[in-house]
């Protein structure tokens, strides 16, 4: 009964990752950041048109007008994290790939 008791943290915590892979993989399927992309494309190209009608017009023209100066970085010590440990993951199954590769090579020349 002890040894239950001990692993369910363990099986709520792998239940939890794999809930948020699935809500992020879905998110990536369902195009998500191309929708947000897409948004940030129509804006510029309105603003474009905005600044060829205001050339033609011969209206006085800032900068300030027709860019956007939303650049929040929201980077702190857990997303950077957070990228490392995404690194070191990618790091490490190359290179276990590598190994396999190399180990299937030998075993089968």
């Amino acid at each position: 009964m002890d040894k239950k008791k001990n692993n369910n943290w363990f099986a709520r915590i792998m239940l939890t990752l794999f809930i948020v892979f699935l809500c992020l993989y879905s998110m990536s399927i369902n195009g998500y950041v191309e929708s947000i992309n897409m948004k940030k494309t129509l804006y510029t190209e309105e603003q474009i048109r905005k600044f060829e009608n205001d050339v033609n017009n011969g209206e006085y023209m800032d900068m300030k007008d027709y860019t956007l100066v939303d650049d929040i970085d929201y980077s702190n010590k857990v997303s950077d994290f957070g990228e490392d440990l995404s690194e070191l993951i990618s790091l490490a199954a190359r290179k276990s790939i590598d190994m396999f590769n190399n180990i299937f090579a030998y075993l089968f020349e």
